[in-house]
């Protein structure tokens, strides 16, 4: 399996069963699909998106194998009617649960059979609005960077 893949299956796997009072909240590879059913929690839809992958050379290598440094972006969206009143609770309830799913305290819950997991860091914390077609959209991001021997 390509590094990338293993990378975006050992999140799905830490994160793939993620719920809000008993509604299972959906995660995407890249783009939303349209068939699957979004939940609504507090009047708003909730999803998240693996987006944004990168991998480059680590700058410290060792002798056994060649050290990849991979970046993943995860993307908590939820959609409120503009005439809704929104908050970011629920984003940052999800982001706080997937923080936990990922990497409790200062090491990492991510397994693959595939790749050699050495390190994730904490992530890089971002929020976005998006106000279109009669929607506000409140987004918290979240960037992992991860070390991994091939």
């Amino acid at each position: 399996m390509e590094s990338t893949q293993a990378i975006r299956t050992a999140i799905y796997s830490a994160i793939g069963n993620i719920s809000i009072q008993g509604k299972k909240i959906p995660v995407f590879d890249g783009v939303v699909n349209p068939n699957i059913a979004i939940p609504s929690i507090n009047n708003a839809s909730c999803y998240i998106v693996l987006q944004d992958q990168q991998e480059n050379l680590g700058a410290i290598q060792n002798m056994c194998a060649e050290r990849m440094q991979q970046n993943i972006t995860i993307r908590i969206v939820t959609k409120f009617a503009t005439a809704a009143v929104t908050d970011r609770t629920l984003s940052e309830t999800v982001a706080d649960i997937i923080k936990k799913a990922i990497r409790t305290g200062r090491s990492h819950n991510l397994v693959s059979p595939y790749i050699n997991i050495q390190k994730v860091e904490a992530p890089i914390v971002q929020q976005t609005d998006e106000f279109a077609n009669g929607q506000t959209a409140l987004s918290k991001i979240l960037i992992y960077s991860i070390t991994v021997n091939q």
